[in-house]
């Protein structure tokens, strides 16, 4: 029987089947998978997820500045190192409680008093994150006391104050605050707002261009300051408006008022003109005397002819 050679056509199929799995293995891209947890490194499975940071944690208004922190340096004495201690583990009632017992105890040389200040405002700032400046603000105010030349004590007493619009942020107050810490904008964007509350907005516009060119110094405060220039910028314009209007009505009323009036001449009688003209010496009271209790002559009024 005859058979006929069939390999070429087998080796056709072979390369169209080939063919035909190469492209769908190799030609189609593959399905993503999601790989598990479990086949992630440690390190990986342990990192912070890299959030946007709206999502981690809101950002703070950009006009209000933050407390600061002073460097404590190494303690004057074991009690105070055992309030630092105390202060470090977040005990803050007994770092209170300690501190003042301790200023009552203490005869506080310049170092112990400049520590303490430290503790002071350290205390403040932590007790500002939890209760807010009308926790902190005594905290401050006793850190300034012990130290009123220390920048950072008299910047977050300030702050507080400002904060809390306190009737102790005086203009004397903030002048005396620049004059220790010339160089940060805080204090004069505080004078400049107060100024301005007060109406005096020509006063401000010096402060405000001090902040200016201190800035940079702290960027957070920029929009405050360029509200507070807005706000002077407005309140002058409106001055400047309003003051030539006022002496143009007070000239149209007296205008006015002496259209009305009648002139003196025309209402004068014969009897005014006579009692007008001046009395004779000899008709005078003669002078008081301050050492005499004699009543002064009342003088007897003029005949007046029908």
């Amino acid at each position: 029987m005859y058979r006929r050679d069939i390999s070429s056509t087998l080796w056709i199929l072979a390369v169209l089947l080939g063919a035909f799995v190469f492209y769908h293995l190799w030609a189609q891209p593959a399905p993503l998978s999601v790989p598990t947890p479990t086949s992630l490194p440690a390190t990986t499975l342990d990192a912070t997820p890299n959030f946007p940071p709206a999502l981690v944690e809101p950002a703070p208004p950009q006009d209000i500045p933050r407390a600061r922190l002073i460097e404590f340096g190494e303690a004057p004495s074991p009690a105070l190192q055992k309030i630092r201690d105390a202060l470090d583990r977040n005990e803050y009632a007994d770092v209170e409680s300690a501190l003042r017992a301790l200023g009552k105890a203490l005869r506080p040389t310049p170092r112990d008093k400049a520590y303490m200040a430290a503790l002071w405002n350290n205390l403040g700032v932590q007790q500002e994150k939890n209760g807010g400046i009308e926790v902190s603000v005594k905290d401050f105010k006793r850190a300034a006391a012990l130290a009123p030349r220390n920048p950072t004590a008299l910047l977050n007493l300030t702050q507080a104050y400002w904060g809390l619009r306190h009737p102790s942020l005086t203009p004397q107050f903030l002048e005396g605050v620049i004059q220790v810490v010339p160089e940060d904008p805080f204090p004069h964007l505080a004078l400049a707002e107060l100024l301005i509350d007060k109406g005096r907005p020509l006063d401000a516009g010096p402060h405000l261009k001090r902040a200016r060119t201190r800035i940079h110094h702290d960027s957070n405060l920029t929009a405050l300051l360029e509200k507070l220039e807005s706000t002077t910028a407005q309140e002058v314009l409106r001055a400047q408006q309003a003051k030539p209007l006022v002496p143009t009505t007070k000239s149209s009323e007296q205008a006015t008022r002496h259209e009305h009036l009648p002139s003196q001449a025309d209402n004068a009688t014969p009897a005014s003109v006579e009692h007008t003209e001046p009395a004779s010496a000899a008709e005078l009271p003669p002078p008081a005397n301050p050492a005499s209790d004699v009543p002064l002559p009342v003088p007897a009024p003029a005949a007046t002819t029908p």
